[in-house]
């Protein structure tokens, strides 16, 4: 199988790895991928959201699977052209897309469907925006309606600064805040069905203790011990179903990974979002448990046809990611810092290094956008691999480079009313040293 892989950050590192380490995956190419994934796949440069380029390049790789990574190429329309000239394509259409691409829009389509979520607004001007935070109070949560790079959500008890995103943004959804600890659940999806992957747990903000503001997020872990063991079930059955079967319903078939952000409230299981494509960096400690081959999968799924797929296997133990970013990062990020300490970090014991945001010039490795790599540590338990996750990291030499030092180490505390947990269970203890 000749698989064409879009887009150039760490999620679609993660994916190269994961096709790559796929027996049945003859022949990988990235466009226009960075110089991680042009270790492990030919590169070439074309715009991943110029459907006529992309289409025309896997017209001449004779591509069979074609998996589109990012969000930007699915609202231009990539995956509808590719379909249309007869390629085998993981990722949503553009109408399908618009689960992610229109915060309004996903509302509707949650509504339709009987699927739990915070109760918003749609605003556009001072007044409707002022009636909205009236209505819902603090915590003010300000979501621009259409596409940020993960930082379009302001969630703030100022109420100046929650009235000051919403007019930068022009149109947002004001809502709810949903109080519960967060998790990720991805499925894949094949137009009629969909099937779990394994929930992760990200962290959005830039600073320890979630403090700071919003990113694209600086890691990641997975399992989740303190999570029920049946939440991706769950997540499944209440969100993601639903939400599948709604948009076949309207005609836009949905064909992709698509991503539930659920808050664990004492209410239940609430979405806070939908992504129409693999998170990032979930993705990173997601696919690094993920025995099953990859490639096979997105096949099944950019087919219609994972009820062949079988059960998915997992490893064991545990994966967790150290996001390093560039100095400036999320504001104005700096690039051209050369990027050292690679290949010592990749020598730590159960820890190697993804591409973020890297170049190659004069043969150097240098810093090329705000989350620079990504550093993923595994072991028998998230310990360990926290262990190796950090020891690695503060092998990498960047001037300005920094990282939360918090990933996975302190559990949420689940509600003690949250349906479906164990009478007087509690979280379980945070590794050893925090």
């Amino acid at each position: 199988m000749r698989v064409l892989l879009l887009g150039s950050g760490g999620r679609e590192h993660a994916l190269a790895r994961a096709l790559a380490g796929d027996p049945d995956v003859t022949g990988l190419h990235a466009a226009p991928g960075n110089p991680g994934i042009g270790l492990l796949a030919d590169l070439h440069p074309a715009d991943p959201a110029d459907p006529g380029q992309v289409t025309a390049l896997a017209r001449r790789l004779a591509a069979d699977l074609v998996v589109i990574g990012p969000e930007a190429p699915l609202l231009a329309g990539t995956g509808d052209a590719l379909r249309a000239a007869g390629f085998a394509c993981f990722g949503p259409d553009r109408a399908a897309a618009m689960i992610e691409g229109s915060k309004s829009f996903a509302k509707q389509v949650m509504a339709a469907a009987g699927v739990p979520t915070a109760a918003a607004r749609a605003c556009e001007g001072d007044g409707q925006v002022n009636e909205a935070l009236d209505e819902f109070g603090p915590p003010y949560v300000v979501k621009a309606d259409g596409l940020a790079a993960g930082k379009g959500v302001v969630v703030t008890s100022d109420r100046a600064e929650a009235a000051a995103h919403a007019l930068r943004c022009g149109r947002v959804v004001i809502e709810e805040f949903l109080d519960g600890p967060e998790a990720s659940v991805f499925a894949l999806a094949d137009g009629t069905r969909a099937v779990p992957l394994l929930p992760a747990r990200d962290y959005k903000r830039a600073g320890d203790g979630d403090s700071g503001p919003n990113t694209g997020g600086m890691g990641a872990y997975a399992p989740l011990p303190w999570a029920p063991p049946d939440l991706a079930e769950r997540a499944l059955a209440e969100a993601i179903e639903p939400v599948v079967a709604e948009l076949a319903r309207r005609g836009a078939p949905y064909r992709g990974l698509l991503y539930a952000g659920l808050a664990l409230t004492a209410g239940g299981l609430r979405v806070v979002e939908f992504n129409a494509r693999f998170g990032d960096p979930e993705t990173q400690v997601v696919l690094d448990r993920l025995a099953t081959p990859l490639g096979g999968l997105l096949a099944a799924a950019a087919g219609g046809d994972l009820a062949g797929a079988g059960p998915l296997r997992w490893a064991g133990g545990a994966a967790v990611t150290v996001v390093i970013a560039a100095q400036g990062y999320p504001g104005r990020p700096q690039a051209g810092d050369p990027v050292e300490g690679i290949g010592q970090a990749e020598q730590v014991p159960g820890a190697y290094v993804l591409h973020a945001g890297t170049a190659v010039r004069a043969g150097s490795v240098v810093s090329a956008g705000g989350r620079v790599l990504d550093v993923v540590g595994t072991g028998p338990d998230l310990a360990a691999a926290r262990a190796a996750a950090y020891h690695a990291a503060g092998l990498i030499r960047m001037r300005g480079g920094w990282y939360r030092s918090d990933i996975a180490a302190k559990p949420p505390a689940l509600p003690a009313e949250f349906p479906g947990r164990a009478p007087g269970a509690r979280p379980p203890a945070a590794p050893a040293g925090e």
